[in-house]
């Protein structure tokens, strides 16, 4: 199953608790100047260790039963990633699985069972016996994945599998129940990316690519035939989410989509009428739907969230608006404007709830219960971090205006207790570029806050979750100008309110956000004091058209080829001028004009971007500028185990530290040896 269709779950609510004035770009220009002076007048955090940062939460990945009776968990030991399951009523817990590391769990609409695949398999926790037995084992030749589980079906998961057939590939979904009996239920010759089952394990809804163009359509599956409900071109987006009976002849399905609107809205087909009704959308017209809670008799939808700045949430009632209300009232002060996960039990009685804030180094996790209307946190112990929110930075949206007059979003973190119009300004641009930042917790931007760094990361043009249009806007202008000039206007804003020295500022990013860092070096020379780009394409065009012919990690492999997705994206692709622009304006053809500090990571085994661009934009770049280079020989288009990871955390936070001087914590004698064996040094040797 697709991200997207995950975030459409039913059962999941992502509520964000939010004051009640709605952030427009008037008022986040006086949020900003609010910050700003709490900021300033706030105590400075003590110097924290990178590696405090760095230590995962011995608690994580809750999930709760849809009977609202049990709680899985992941507990880390260091030595080990173990799996729990804790009932709830009693507080008892047990091991269910000694190493779950790379190990997806799922569980079954009834909660009468877990599902856990791994990479050999699939395997079966029986609530009952508190007995676990493997009852699937891949067939590699296959690709055989577990799909997905679906709430109408508990007795069933799914599987995927894609075989050769005549040249082509053939995509097969099958059931397989709890005694590892499979059966076909679909095949086709392109990819699903959802699907709502009946209680017998057949298919029912289905959304998936259809035509050369890959297009998202929804089909009703009924006694073998398949009528299509909705088509989406891409890159709009159509997925079932639900579906109910109210009658032999009236049925009603309900999807998050696009259907022809900018922006992803809750809409719903009744199979009488024979039509598609909007039923909510973002009432700032801003932003995509993320988030549908249904009733618990499921006939019909009882809230819808998006996510404009914070997620927020809309009541198809006022009753509704009042519960989540009470649920603001009860959580802790420190969990106030906190981004909320809440996945209700099938009786509506106990909701399960995830906090994650971006002061909050890990996520938090409570129980409510609606008849009382008591919450109780859950592993509170553990989810206490050495690093406190009081020593952390809280995100705060920011909104400006493109050099055509384009409304922008983003968001920027302030360190405490310095005047912020002369603190070091630092953009931090996401990969994709159909991706974006949400504003929760990043450990980067929280090491770089607290070495006295303000951190911006703008959502430019082409990032996702403000609509088609916002996508698309960008139309392929990856070169000097478009993206570049979102981010570059956008460090113009925050220093105009003071958020900023324009002398003191510096790009990092990775993927699209390392290639964009090189290019803010490229062409604004004076503007910046370094670079950090990691696994950063040289050249935009380069890169894609080595994707388009050797394929990788970049790429769906079930998905649209470049030549379709791009064009589809706005992006002039098949058009031979694009290309040539693209390369006129890439780092790689003025590197022998670099006149700013550019500090370099690349995994060796990157399928996306070779390392052997950097290796060549290295060796062609300004003698008296020559780039530093930490080729990381076991990673691939990002880091691996901790150790890689802590290597690129340390190459941005030294860089910093050489220009800036906000202070850099010593390697270990492990991080030392990587250093020292992998680092090549250019311009500027870090490890002076």
């Amino acid at each position: 199953m697709t991200a997207y269709a995950r975030a459409c779950c039913v059962f999941l609510l992502s509520l964000a608790v939010t004051c009640p004035t709605q952030a427009t770009e008037g008022n986040t220009d006086q949020a900003l100047q609010t910050a700003k002076h709490i900021a300033e007048n706030s105590q400075a955090a003590p110097h924290i260790s990178r590696d405090a940062f760095m230590q995962p939460a011995r608690v994580r990945d809750l999930s709760m039963s849809p009977d609202g009776r049990w709680l899985t968990f992941r507990r880390d030991t260091e030595q080990r990633i173990e799996l729990w399951l804790r009932e709830i009523e009693s507080g008892k817990s047990r091991r269910i699985l000694p190493n779950s590391d790379q190990v997806a769990v799922y569980w079954s609409g009834d909660g009468a069972r877990i599902w856990v695949a791994d990479e050999q398999g699939i395997g079966v926790f029986d609530i009952g016996t508190k007995t676990s037995r493997r009852i699937f084992r891949f067939d590699d030749a296959r690709q055989q994945a577990l799909w997905t589980v679906d709430r109408y079906a508990p007795a069933f998961a799914v599987l995927s599998e894609k075989i050769a057939d005549n040249g082509k590939w053939l995509h097969r979904y099958l059931t397989i129940d709890a005694d590892g009996k499979t059966q076909v239920v679909y095949e086709s010759r392109k990819a699903l990316q959802s699907a709502l089952l009946n209680a017998d394990g057949s298919l029912r809804y289905i959304a998936g690519y259809d035509g050369d163009a890959f297009d998202t359509v929804i089909w009703k599956q009924e006694k073998g035939t398949k009528q299509e409900l909705m088509r989406c071109p891409l890159p709009e987006r159509c997925h079932p989410i639900s579906y109910a009976f109210a009658g032999a002849a009236n049925e009603s399905v309900w999807a998050l989509a696009h259907n022809g609107e900018d922006r992803a809205v809750l809409q719903r087909f009744d199979t009488r009428l024979k039509k598609w009704e909007i039923l909510h959308q973002d009432p700032r017209r801003i932003a995509d739907a993320v988030s549908v809670v249904m009733q618990p008799d499921g006939l019909d939808w009882l809230a819808i969230a998006y996510r404009p700045d914070r997620v927020q949430w809309h009541g198809r009632l006022a009753e509704t608006d009042s519960k989540l209300d009470i649920v603001k009232t009860k959580l802790p002060p420190d969990l106030q404007d906190a981004n909320l996960d809440i996945k209700p039990a099938s009786d509506g009685s106990r909701w399960f709830i995830q906090a994650i804030k971006a002061n909050q180094l890990y996520h938090r996790y409570f129980l409510y219960d609606v008849t009382e209307q008591l919450l109780t946190p859950l592993f509170e112990q553990e989810s206490q971090s050495a690093v406190t929110p009081e020593q952390m930075s809280n995100s705060l949206p920011v909104q400006w205006r493109g050099r055509d007059g384009m409304l922008l979003h983003g968001y920027v973190y302030l360190p405490k207790g310095i005047p912020l119009n002369e603190a070091p300004l630092i953009a931090m641009i996401h990969g994709g570029p159909y991706s974006r930042s949400f504003g929760e917790n990043d450990i980067g931007a929280q090491l770089l806050t607290n070495r006295g760094y303000i951190v911006f990361k703008p959502n430019f043009r082409a990032s996702i979750g403000y609509g088609v249009n916002y996508v698309k806007a960008a139309g392929g202008d990856f070169g000097k100008h478009g993206v570049l000039d979102d981010i570059i206007t956008g460090l113009d804003h925050l220093i105009a309110n003071g958020i900023g020295n324009a002398k003191r500022q510096a790009v990092v990013g990775h993927s699209f956000g390392g290639y964009a860092s090189l290019m803010a070096v490229t062409h604004h020379p004076k503007r910046f004091a370094f670079a950090v780009p990691s696994a950063a394409p040289v050249d935009m065009a380069w890169t894609m058209e080595d994707i388009a012919i050797e394929g990788g990690s970049a790429l769906s492999a079930d998905g649209p080829p470049l030549e379709v997705l791009f064009p589809k994206y706005g992006v002039p692709y098949g058009d031979e001028s694009w290309h040539e622009q693209m390369h006129r304006d890439s780092p790689l053809m003025h590197a022998k004009n670099l006149s700013t500090p550019v500090y370099l990571w690349a995994g060796a085994k990157d399928d996306r971007v070779a390392v052997e661009s950097n290796v060549r934009y290295m060796a062609e770049a300004n003698a008296d500028f020559t780039p530093t280079l930490l080729i990381d020989p076991e990673s691939g288009h990002s880091p691996g185990e901790r150790i890689n990871a802590e290597a690129l955390g340390w190459l941005i936070e030294a860089a910093a530290h050489r220009h800036f001087g906000g202070g850099v914590t010593k390697p270990s004698p492990e991080l030392e040896r990587f250093l020292k064996k992998n680092l090549r040094a250019g311009g500027s040797n870090l490890q002076e």
